[in-house]
């Protein structure tokens, strides 16, 4: 009896249960039987796809590809593509050498494409690059077209221009982006490898294409790779625009390939009227080279095309014939310049109109640029009168450079290390007692200005002036004079200076000199 009724609990007990979940364990056995079923017939059919892939013709890989193309791929692909993948070409062996640490690593491991088709990958690329303008995601889409896009591209045996016909992009905005992300994130030397695939991958590149990217390598001091840029311009048939032609002389003249820079200035004096920038540098580059012929030419061009002339243009074509040595040329210009209306003349152009005279010790044509500068009521400055100094005593005529230090003074301006350094120099072929006293006077005047280097030479300079007045004289006062001085500044005489210190002043004790 007990056995019966235990046997109806149990059969009540699971009557329960079955009627309150087996209506859900019903669905459940349907559903995995059913999802059972899709899957059995999607590896079916991806069997056959990688079956077909295998004999397609697979394209070069691009030479992007970095230490990222040495990462593992899924097993799912075809044997052989694996085996390919493994094998990177040289040019990007040797720029995986440059990227990260991780890629480094593990250098014989293939990246695998995680996120989407490739079309998606591409879109990810150009359209979050224009969403997320950080360094942080340029690095980003550099790493997703090195690691992910040039994987799928290798798997499918796809090119770039395949993808784009399903993405919402083209493939020069794809490499437009990806140059652009490279020179942000100072990765320079990507630039030249993106090139290089877009030509494996057959992607036209266009002016502006290069345009853009030779300014955006400018703008960061790249100026020897804006230059490689524009030889692959030219090696695709392109004319730069006038302003790019501009933009080149200035990389050329950056990077010292001064032919060069001129070469670009004639192509663009050829297309159009230079602008005042381009002249201005070309100006500075026959300065470099010191062809004043050259730079004549460029300021008459820019008379004869009406371009506005001022006097920094004037200066610079002065200077370079005054290193050429040119003073008839120099004066004609400045001749020329100062009767123009209004005239472009100003100080530094008279400043280096007495430098040429300088240079051939021409007192009198020093003389008479002071006249002219004095008549155009041009206020002198102390480069202006330390050249004149300098003119006059390169042409013997030391009376007259101590002359205009007063002539200085009443100009409110007082002597400075240059004056002292000119007129010392003066005392060097005929001394005069009075001169060599003003000469002490003056460098105690200037003795803060001057360092200790500059201090011992001048010293040691008027020392050896006072003994030849003495020689002549046999007045011994300027000796000791300068001696003492020395002494008193703390500059440490010269065993040579020691000697003619004994020589010059009788009872002088040679241990309390180097005392």
């Amino acid at each position: 009896m007990a056995a019966t009724v235990g046997a109806e609990l149990n059969s009540t007990f699971f009557a329960d249960v079955w009627q309150a979940v087996g209506s859900e364990v019903i669905i459940f056995v349907v559903t995995l039987v059913f999802a059972v079923g899709i899957r059995s017939l999607s590896n079916t059919k991806g069997a056959a796809a990688s079956t077909k892939a295998g004999l397609k013709e697979v394209p070069a890989t691009p030479k992007f590809v970095s230490g990222a193309a040495a990462k593992s791929v899924r097993s799912s692909g075809a044997p052989q593509h694996r085996e390919e993948c493994q094998t990177p070409s040289p040019s990007f062996a040797a720029r995986s050498a440059r990227t990260s640490p991780a890629h480094q690593a593990s250098p014989r491991q293939l990246p695998v494409a995680r996120r989407g088709t490739p079309a998606d990958l591409l879109n990810e690329i150009v359209e979050g690059t224009k969403e997320q303008t950080s360094l942080k995601f340029a690095a980003k889409a550099l790493q997703v077209y090195q690691d992910e896009l040039l994987v799928s591209l290798k798997h499918g045996g796809l090119s770039i221009r395949d993808v784009a016909r399903s993405s919402r992009h083209s493939p020069l905005e794809l490499y437009s982006t990806l140059v652009n992300c490279a020179i942000r994130v100072g990765k320079h030397h990507l630039v030249e490898a993106l090139l290089d695939d877009m030509v494996e991958q057959g992607v036209n590149r266009p002016l502006a294409f290069y345009e853009s990217a030779m300014r955006q390598l400018a703008s960061q001091k790249q100026y020897h790779l804006a230059l490689t840029m524009y030889d692959m311009l030219d090696k695709d048939g392109l004319r730069p625009s006038a302003i790019t032609c501009s933009c080149l002389i200035g990389f050329s003249a950056e990077v010292g390939e001064l032919q060069r820079a001129v070469s670009f200035f004639e192509s663009l004096s050829a297309m159009t009227t230079p602008s005042i920038r381009a002249y201005m540098t070309v100006l500075r580059v026959h300065a470099k080279r010191q062809d004043f012929e050259a730079s004549i030419a460029i300021f008459r061009d820019m008379e004869k095309r009406g371009v506005a002339i001022d006097s920094l243009v004037l200066n610079v074509v002065l200077a370079t014939c005054v290193a050429a040595d040119q003073l008839t040329a120099v004066e004609q210009l400045v001749s020329e310049a100062d009767v123009k209306s209004p005239p472009i003349t100003d100080v530094v152009s008279f400043n280096t109109l007495l430098k040429a005279c300088a240079q051939r010790g021409d007192t009198e044509r020093a003389k008479s640029v002071l006249a002219r500068m004095k008549a155009r009521r041009l206020r002198p400055n102390a480069i202006t009168f330390n050249t004149a100094m300098d003119a006059m005593v390169r042409g013997g005529r030391a009376e007259d450079a101590w002359g205009l230090v007063a002539d200085m003074r009443a100009a409110g301006l007082n002597p400075d290390k240059f004056t002292c350094s000119i007129l010392v120099k003066g005392l060097a072929k005929d001394p005069a007692a009075r001169q060599v006293k003003a000469a002490l006077t003056l460098l105690g005047e200037t003795e803060g200005a001057c360092d200790a280097s500059l201090k011992s030479t001048l010293y040691h300079s008027i020392l050896e002036s006072a003994a030849q007045v003495k020689v002549a004289s046999g007045d011994t006062s300027l000796a000791a004079a300068a001696f003492a001085q020395m002494r008193r500044f703390g500059v440490a005489p010269s065993p040579g200076a020691q000697r003619l210190v004994v020589q010059s002043l009788p009872g002088a004790d040679l241990k309390d000199i180097q005392a």
